[in-house]
């Protein structure tokens, strides 16, 4: 179980350089009791890339 929310998502955008980008790391529960730290990152309106590492406890995952 997650002792609190993990949520982190940051946006970079350059007009001049034609730049909008986004990423978001986030760390949740999974259905067997490990937890998941999902990495979210691409172009504004895209669909991305998404990256999903297994850690068995919560304090692994943070680090």
């Amino acid at each position: 179980m997650i002792a609190q929310p993990y949520h982190l998502y940051v946006e970079r955008t350059d007009v001049a350089k034609n730049m909008a980008r986004y990423y978001a790391m986030s760390i949740e529960p999974n259905l067997f009791g490990d937890v998941c730290l999902l990495r979210k990152w691409g172009r504004i309106g895209a669909k991305g890339q998404t990256m999903i590492h297994h850690f068995g406890r919560e304090e692994e995952a943070v680090r």
